[in-house]
Order: structure tokens, then C-alpha cells, then sequence
């Protein structure tokens, strides 16, 4: 019982600078939704079951353009398609105290930051290690929400509207050094806008979406473009393996 309390204890210690990083992320996806329409506990709920940054503000924009449940599950499953790999990476690396309910709770918690940062330590991962770095994490993420949902009766309505753009800020510096480094992120980054501008600037092909698909086309550009984006950078860049390398 003390080294599973001594663990957790580590594990707060180790999370808490995410948890500060969260806050401003967290209080601005607050005052988008409040602004954007949700009722306050609507807006604590949804943060509270929607540990993503970029999942939360697509769902939050799919909602209010009354999007179909459909798209929304689409739009979702490819933007967090990604944690399905982490999850899986995760799982090989999770100890024995890891009991099943211990698990459920894990992968709600398995962001990108917590995952760096757990999956560095040496050998096998306690589970109430990760419980104590995700366990600050969410609560700022909930206090972040809880705090920007009441700004806006505090705070002047462009005030809360100019706010948002912090969440489109957070999002650029995120790729921009990705793009630096690597190619395959670079054109991926750029097809994405051009596939995006096409089908939404171009008011024939913008028209012709809406009439085949109906009023949640806008919802499925996105997923379109993030597949073929990324369909068309695998075959130009495949990735190789072990033995390929290793003949270069």
C-alpha cells in the first residue's frame, strides 16, 4: 500500500507541469463553448468526457453546425485514430498492478503529452504511476472549463470571442515544428489546407458537396481531406523497414 501510494504521489509530481499546460487550453475550449451556445454544465460535461483538445473544439463545431451523429463519429475516430496506436503501445508496457478498471481509467487519460512522458520511464509502467500523472492533467482540464464557462458573464463578449483564437494559435505552433523537421508533415499540412480550400472556397465544388451529401457536408471535409492527405503522403513516402534501413 505505501509503494502504490508512494508511486501515485510520483506520479502527481511528474504531471503537474502538464496540468499548468492544460489550463489555458482548457479555459479557452470553455469560453468557446459558452459562447457558441452550450448551457454551463453542457460545456463542463463535454470537457469532462472529452479529454482532447482538437477532438473537443471539432466536436463543439460539428454541434453547432447540427452535424449528424455519423460525421461526428467519422470526424472523431480519425482525428483520435492515433491513440489507438499509443493505447496499444501503452498496453505492452503497463505492470501487473494494472487491473482491468485500472486500464478503462488509463486509456481515458492516455493524451499525447502523458503518454511522452510516461512511456520514457525504464521498464515496466505502474498503473497508479500513470493515475498520478493523468490525475492533474484532468482536473486542470475541468477547472480550465469550469473557469472559462463562468469568464464569459465576467468578461466582455469580443473579449471571449478574440480568446479563441488562442486555440488556433495552440494548433499551428503544434505542427509547425513537425513541418520544420520532416517533409511527409509538411506536405501533408499543406495538401490538407488545399484539398480544404477546394472543397469549401470553390462555391461549384462547395455546391456540389452540399447537394450530395446534404447540410453536414462541411462536417466531412475535413475527414476527406485528413485521408487523402495522408493516403496520398504514404505512397510518395512509405515507410521503411528494419532490414531496408539497414541496406542504405
Amino acid at each position: 500500500m505505501k509503494k502504490e501510494r508512494s508511486l501515485f504521489k510520483h506520479g502527481l509530481k511528474d504531471g503537474l507541469p502538464i496540468g499548468l499546460g492544460y489550463l489555458p487550453l482548457a479555459f479557452t475550449l470553455g469560453v468557446n463553448a459558452t459562447t457558441g451556445g452550450f448551457k454551463f454544465l453542457e460545456s463542463i460535461l463535454m470537457s469532462m468526457l472529452s479529454f482532447t483538445g482538437v477532438g473537443q473544439m471539432t466536436n463543439m463545431t460539428l454541434m453547432l453546425e447540427n452535424s449528424t451523429y455519423v460525421s461526428i463519429f467519422i470526424a472523431l475516430l480519425v482525428i483520435n485514430l492515433r491513440n489507438i496506436v499509443l493505447s496499444l503501445s501503452l498496453s505492452q508496457r503497463l505492470g501487473t498492478d494494472a487491473s482491468f478498471w485500472k486500464r478503462l481509467i488509463i486509456s481515458m487519460g492516455n493524451t499525447d503529452e502523458i503518454f511522452a512522458l510516461t512511456i520514457m520511464r525504464e521498464g515496466k509502467i505502474p498503473a497508479n504511476y500513470f493515475l498520478g500523472v493523468m490525475t492533474l492533467p484532468y482536473l486542470s482540464w475541468t477547472l480550465g472549463a469550469v473557469v472559462g464557462s463562468l469568464a464569459t458573464t465576467l468578461v466582455p463578449q469580443d473579449i471571449c470571442i478574440a480568446m479563441g483564437m488562442a486555440l488556433y494559435a495552440m494548433l499551428i505552433a503544434s505542427v509547425v515544428p513537425a513541418m520544420k523537421k520532416s517533409k511527409p508533415v509538411l506536405f501533408v499540412a499543406v495538401l490538407s489546407g488545399v484539398l480544404s480550400l477546394i472543397m469549401q472556397g470553390i462555391k461549384p465544388v462547395d455546391q456540389a458537396l452540399i447537394n450530395f451529401l446534404g447540410k453536414s457536408a462541411h462536417s466531412y471535409v475535413l475527414v476527406v481531406g485528413s485521408l487523402l492527405s495522408a493516403g496520398i503522403t504514404a505512397l510518395i513516402w512509405p515507410l521503411k523497414d528494419s532490414k531496408e534501413e539497414e541496406n542504405e
